[in-house]
């Protein structure tokens, strides 16, 4: 539990729709650190509707195009799956772009579309107790949630399993992190040190900087 989390309650509370948040050297499960910037309290219905709007403009856009980068498993027949198997190959960063002609664009584009006006429900057990600050009844935990990315830079890469997916998903991925649904991000914000893919230990943030309010992770501060 952060030693300051009444400081970090009280500074949240004042916090209102656009607002910036700075979380500096994050690091997630995957050993990557990044520092990121925010939108505070981001809107859910206004977030979801400006994506569909943007989702409908692509559809009918006839110059659009992403580029995509996959995994696959190779068989002999050079046929593409999506698991290992004996015989198969796993072929790694595949580079494509992905135009408005595509034969899998309708059904990504479909898939986006359906996550936009039928979410997933997931139930959780977080209690709002700031802007954009919830605390999980089960572990404890304060997370900054409902933000919108503002800018994020990978101050060190992190380690992630091989995943092959189905082409289409992977479309529509890409296509997802282009609107506005795509920034949406959850942070926990703990004091528990984080296990590094090198065995090392780090803290999970080094400060938190909110309404100009600096707030350090007791685990990063020197002792």
């Amino acid at each position: 539990m952060l030693e300051n989390k009444v400081n970090m309650i009280e500074a949240a509370a004042g916090l209102k729709a656009g607002m910036f948040i700075h979380v500096h050297h994050y690091v997630n499960k995957h050993g990557e650190i990044q520092d990121a910037t925010f939108h505070a309290d981001a809107n859910y219905k206004n977030t979801h509707e400006r994506s569909a709007d943007m989702l409908d403009k692509i559809e009918q856009d006839a110059d659009f195009s992403v580029e995509i980068v996959r995994n696959s498993w190779i068989d002999a027949n050079g046929t593409e799956n999506t698991r290992k198997a004996k015989g198969r190959t796993l072929k790694t960063g595949i580079k494509e772009i992905v135009t408005a002609t595509d034969k899998d664009l309708p059904e990504a584009i479909a898939k986006v579309r359906k996550g936009i006006v039928d979410p997933r429900k997931v139930t959780d057990n977080f209690e709002k107790i700031a802007n954009s600050t919830y605390e999980n009844d089960n572990t404890g935990k304060i997370y900054m949630r409902n933000v919108l990315i503002h800018s994020k830079k990978v101050v060190q890469a992190g380690v992630y399993d091989v995943v092959c997916s189905a082409r289409v998903n992977v479309i529509a991925d890409s296509i997802r992190d282009l609107l506005p649904i795509g920034e949406y991000r959850s942070y926990i914000l703990d004091d528990e040190m984080v296990d590094m893919p090198d065995g090392s230990k780090l803290p999970r943030f080094e400060y938190v900087a909110l309404m100009n309010e600096s707030i350090s992770s007791s685990s990063s501060s020197e002792e």
